[in-house]
């Protein structure tokens, strides 16, 4: 999961999609699900003190695939108009996941990055350890979760401060680790309001990735049982890079 630099500047367009992968082995789920079809969330991609570009998460709706109930999970991740003749970002990735276990099932993505173009999908087979990647096998854990299936999942612990939770992600033929420590508690103020959070910070253990030898990472999640993420920020290269909730569609918990 080589990064190019150019691509850094623009890692949080997309950073709730490669970010924070689940599949918790030392916390509980919580009985109700923290999202549901209809929720919108709007990000403001801020390099520096520059509006970079938008990003965008939504649980589009319930969809059956081959006989399984899922959540189709849309992102989307685009440069502001004026950044576009520097670098212009045009991504779409869409999640496919299973409305009881809360796994991956499909992972399909669309990324159009300055000169830089990729469409993939993978399909994942869950019951027999076996992933397919653009028709290459590889297998997988138990339970493991695509780069937009675990950020949903993670929604769905507890949380608690002073815990790390590992996690296992299926992506690029392979599967990677990656840990997510909970830090603290802060109020935060964002364009969307004021928010009471939670601030995790995801850290790899071995092998490549978007975080090995960068910037620390860290992400506030509302300290409330939705779980959203408000604010995320980063020290690259040639700066900070952050994203700040602008929006938010919020329907009933079930």
């Amino acid at each position: 999961m080589k990064l190019s630099n150019k691509y850094r500047i623009f890692i949080f367009l997309f950073f709730l999609s490669i970010s924070l992968p689940a599949a918790a082995q030392n916390s509980s789920r919580r009985a109700r699900l923290p999202f549901a079809v209809g929720e919108k969330l709007t990000f403001s991609v801020r390099w520096g003190i520059i509006r970079a570009g938008v990003a965008t998460l939504e649980v589009r709706e319930n969809f059956n695939l081959a006989g399984r109930n899922t959540f189709r999970i849309v992102h989307t991740a685009r440069s502001a108009r004026f950044f576009d003749p520097f670098y212009r970002v045009r991504n779409r990735i869409e999640s496919y996941i299973d409305a009881q276990e809360l796994y991956s099932v499909r992972y399909e993505r669309t990324i159009r990055e300055g000169g830089y173009s990729k469409d993939g999908l993978i399909i994942y087979d869950q019951e027999y350890g076996r992933a397919y990647e653009d028709g290459e096998m590889f297998e997988i854990t138990k339970g493991v979760q695509d780069v937009i299936s675990s950020f949903y999942f993670l929604r769905t612990m507890g949380l608690e401060t002073g815990e790390t939770y590992e996690f296992d992600v299926g992506s690029d033929k392979t599967v990677w680790p990656l840990e997510v420590e909970v830090i603290g508690r802060e109020r935060v103020t964002v364009p969307a309001g004021t928010f009471d959070t939670i601030i995790v910070k995801p850290r790899i253990r071995e092998g490549e990735g978007i975080f090995k030898h960068e910037g620390e990472i860290l992400l506030w999640l509302t300290d409330d049982e939705r779980r959203i993420p408000v604010l995320a920020r980063s020290e690259i290269m040639v700066g900070s890079v952050s994203i700040h909730l602008t929006e938010k569609k919020l329907p009933r918990l079930r």
